[in-house]
């Protein structure tokens, strides 16, 4: 079986510290931790295979800027017919705290442009995993917080974060959403309680 993991962010070094570019981070995890094929420019994304048990799953970071990644997602989809429910989008979530990531099986964009333009393609019927980032102080626009760069209490905590993410996505591929979701939904386990 094929799946799809496909991380949102922006192209260009000046984004890629920032927490918009938290899903292009856990691709870059996983294709690290499951030493996939170097990443190639194929239908707008860069794009890395990977075999892992009887599944391939291909990586991709859209190279469109966020808010168009739906065309790339399109092209993948229409190049490699994968069907929506082996593709998953990993994405940074302003309104969930710093640390935790939510599993769902669909809904809505709740305001993010990026998986806006994604589900314009798809429908609302895709799984996601989004990544808090926590929300800006009052004084400090969104727009500004998403593409400031992490904090440095935050950076010391991206690895473990990442490959929090990183697992949750290789059971959802190879044990089913809902154990994925029962197993990962939450904090990480450093900044529980």
């Amino acid at each position: 079986m094929e799946y799809l993991v496909v991380g949102l962010g922006n192209p260009g070094k000046e984004y890629r510290p920032t927490r918009h570019n938290a899903g292009f981070l856990v691709v870059e995890y996983l294709m690290k931790e499951l030493q996939a094929e170097a990443a190639v420019l194929d239908c707008g994304a860069l794009v890395s295979r990977v075999r892992r048990g009887g599944h391939r799953i291909l990586l991709a970071k859209p190279q469109t800027f966020m808010n168009l990644s739906g065309k790339a997602v399109r092209m993948i989809i229409l190049k490699y017919e994968i069907p929506l429910s082996r593709i998953i989008i990993i994405l940074d979530d302003l309104a969930l705290p710093f640390g935790m990531i939510r599993l769902r099986r669909g809904g809505s964009a709740g305001g993010h442009k990026g998986l806006a333009s994604v589900l314009a393609v798809t429908g609302e019927d895709l799984p996601r995993l989004r990544m808090g980032i926590g929300a800006p102080a009052a004084a400090v626009g969104a727009v500004s917080f998403v593409l400031d760069s992490f904090s440095p209490e935050e950076k010391e905590l991206l690895p473990e974060i990442t490959a929090w993410a990183g697992r949750a996505v290789l059971t959802w591929i190879e044990r089913g959403i809902e154990v994925a979701m029962s197993r990962y939904n939450g904090l990480v386990p450093s900044l529980r309680g």
